[in-house]
C-alpha cells in the first residue's frame, strides 16, 4: 500500500496543490492498491485528478477512455504542461502521427494514453496494448454504459471484453451522476471485481434553482435575455433545445449587444474548438449550446446556466447545471418549461429509442417534469432522484416564496423597522434612482456596502449612500419590504425585480 506522503509529494509536485477535495485521496489510495473502483462525484469534484495522480505512481501506461475530443485535449494539454508523457490517439490526428503514438507506447514512453471507447475495443488496438505494460484502465463518463443513464452509447458496452486479455489490470469507473440502478449497471457491465465504491455528496449548496413555467416563445426568449443583460459581465451557459434554437438565441442576445455565440454538433469540429476557446479566454460570456457542449469545459467562473428549454431527464439537468459555480461562488440555474416542451420531447425521444426502452426514457421525463411542477423545495427533490436526503435548502425559488409568505404571514410587531423618519430618506432615494437597483442592492447601498452596482454608477457620491449604516441589513430589508407592501414603493421587472417609487408607473 502506498503510504499517504508518497501520495501527498505526487500531489503537491505534479499538480500543485496542498490538499485534496473529499474521496480523492481514500479513491487514489484504492487505485494505487490496485483494487477495482466506482466513484460518483458531483461535477467539479476533480475526478480527472483521482485517475491522473495514479498513473504517475503507477509503473506501466494507465489508458483513459473517454467519450469527447475536446475533453481529451484540454487534459491532454494540461498533463503536458506539467512536463507528463501523455498522448492521445484519436481519428483527428495523421496516421503518421498515430503510428509514432503507438510506438512510443510499446516503448513504455508514454504515462497516460487517451482513446475513445470505439478505439478501445477494436482488434488492431487492443493488439498493440498487448505489447505494452498496461497497469490501469480508466473510464471517465462511465454512465455512458448503462441504458438508464442519460448519455447511453452502446460502443461502452464492449469495454468489458479488454477484461479477457488483461485480467490482472484494475479497472475505475467515473461519472458525475448515477442513480443506484445506473451504479448497479456499470459494476455488471464493466466485470468490477469486488469494486471499491465512493459516492460523494451530490448538494452544490452555492447554486440557486429556479424554474418558470413560460409557454409564449417571444416572452420567454425576452426573460432569458433581460436576466443575461442584467449578467452582462459574467459567464453563463443557455442550452437551447435544438441547432435552430442555439442559432436564434444567440443571434437574439448579439441584437442587445451580449457576446455570444451558438454550439452545437451541426458545426465543424474547428468552429466548435474556436468558440470553445474564446469562452475560456472570456473573449464571449455566452455560449448557446444544444447538450454538444459542457463535457469537459473546465471553467470554473460560470455564474448561470439557464436551459431554455426542458431536458431531457433529471440527470442531464443535474450534470449540466453542475458547470456553474465550480468555484464556489454563488451561481444561478434557471430552468424555463411548459407542457409543450414536454410534449416536444417525448416526440423526439420516441424517434430516436427503441419502444423497448421508451417506458424507463418516458418515466425519467415525468420524473423531470414533475420537478418543474412541485412547489416543494427544488434541491431535496434533486438529491432525492440521488438516493440522498436533506433538509429544504432555503436557496431555491420554492424556498424564497415559503420564505415570502411567512413573513407576510406574521404578525406586523414581529418584524423590526426603522424609524419613520428613515422610511422618508429611503422613498427620497427611491426616488432618485428610480429602477438602477434590485432590493438587495438597495439595501447594500442604503447601509454602505461598496458592490458592483455602487461602484457602476458612482453611488458612493449619492447623498443617500450610507444613509442607514447604523443598523443592521435585515431591519433595512424589512422596512423596504413594508414600503413596498404598502404602495409607497414597488418592484418591476420581467426576470430581475427592480426597485422603483410608487407612484405611476414608468
Amino acid at each position: 500500500m502506498k503510504k499517504h506522503h508518497e501520495i501527498q509529494d505526487t500531489l503537491e509536485r505534479f499538480f500543485h496543490l496542498q490538499a485534496f477535495r473529499p474521496n480523492q485521496e481514500a479513491i487514489i489510495q484504492s487505485i494505487v492498491s490496485g483494487h477495482d473502483v466506482l466513484a460518483v462525484m458531483a461535477t467539479g469534484g476533480g475526478k480527472s485528478l483521482c485517475y491522473q495522480l495514479p498513473a504517475l505512481m503507477l509503473s506501466g501506461m494507465t489508458v483513459v477512455i473517454s467519450p469527447l475530443i475536446a475533453l481529451m485535449k484540454d487534459q491532454v494539454d494540461a498533463l503536458l504542461s506539467q512536463g507528463v508523457n501523455v498522448a492521445m490517439l484519436n481519428s483527428s490526428l495523421t496516421y503518421d502521427r498515430q503510428r509514432s503514438i503507438e510506438a512510443a507506447a510499446i516503448a513504455g514512453k508514454i504515462r497516460i494514453l487517451y482513446v475513445s471507447p470505439e478505439r478501445a475495443v477494436q482488434a488492431d488496438f487492443v493488439d498493440m496494448l498487448q505489447k505494452c505494460n498496461v497497469s490501469l484502465f480508466a473510464v471517465d463518463e462511465a454512465h455512458c454504459i448503462s441504458m438508464w443513464g442519460h448519455q447511453f452509447r452502446p460502443e461502452y458496452r464492449r469495454i468489458k471484453g479488454l477484461r479477457a486479455f488483461f485480467p490482472g489490470v484494475p479497472f475505475a469507473a467515473f461519472t458525475a451522476t448515477a442513480t443506484r440502478r445506473v451504479r448497479d449497471d456499470i459494476i455488471n457491465e464493466l466485470r468490477l471485481q469486488s469494486p471499491d465504491i465512493f459516492i460523494g455528496n451530490f448538494d452544490r449548496p452555492n447554486l440557486r434553482y429556479a424554474v418558470y413555467k413560460e409557454p409564449h416563445r417571444e416572452v420567454r426568449m425576452k426573460k432569458i435575455a433581460s436576466y443575461v443583460m442584467a449578467h452582462r459581465n459574467v459567464s453563463g451557459i443557455i442550452y437551447c433545445f435544438s441547432r435552430a434554437d442555439t442559432e436564434e438565441m444567440a443571434a437574439y442576445l448579439m441584437k442587445s449587444h451580449i457576446m455570444a455565440s451558438p454550439y452545437h454538433a451541426g458545426m465543424s469540429t474547428r468552429d466548435r474548438a474556436r468558440v470553445q476557446e474564446m469562452f475560456q479566454s472570456n473573449t464571449i460570456s455566452v455560449v448557446c449550446a444544444t447538450i454538444a457542449f459542457g463535457m469537459g469545459i473546465d471553467k470554473p467562473d460560470v455564474r448561470y446556466v439557464i436551459h431554455a428549454h426542458m431536458p431531457k431527464d433529471l440527470e442531464s439537468y443535474y450534470q449540466e447545471t453542475g458547470r456553474a459555480g465550480r468555484d464556489g461562488l454563488p451561481s444561478d440555474c434557471l430552468l424555463f418549461y411548459s407542457a409543450g416542451d414536454r410534449a416536444k420531447m417525448l416526440r423526439l425521444m420516441e424517434k430516436e429509442t427503441d419502444e423497448a426502452k421508451m417506458p424507463a426514457v418516458r418515466e425519467r421525463l415525468y420524473q423531470l417534469y414533475f420537478y418543474c411542477e412541485t412547489k416543494e423545495c427544488r434541491r431535496k427533490l434533486l438529491l432525492k432522484y440521488f438516493d440522498q436526503e436533506m433538509d429544504n435548502c432555503g436557496n431555491c425559488d420554492n424556498c424564497a416564496a415559503k420564505k415570502r409568505a411567512s413573513r407576510k404571514s406574521a404578525p406586523a410587531k414581529a418584524a423590526e423597522l426603522l424609524p419613520k423618519e428613515m422610511e422618508e430618506e429611503i422613498v427620497f432615494a427611491v426616488g432618485e434612482l428610480e429602477g438602477m437597483l434590485t432590493v438587495p442592492e438597495f439595501v447594500s447601498f442604503l447601509i454602505g456596502l461598496d458592490r458592483l452596482k455602487t461602484k457602476t454608477f458612482g453611488l458612493r457620491r449619492h447623498k443617500s449612500y450610507g444613509v442607514a449604516k447604523y443598523y443592521q441589513r435585515s431591519v433595512v430589508t424589512n422596512t423596504v419590504e413594508s414600503l413596498i407592501e404598502s404602495g409607497r414603493l414597488r418592484t418591476a421587472g420581467d426576470t430581475i425585480k427592480k426597485v422603483y417609487s410608487g407612484k405611476g408607473r414608468r
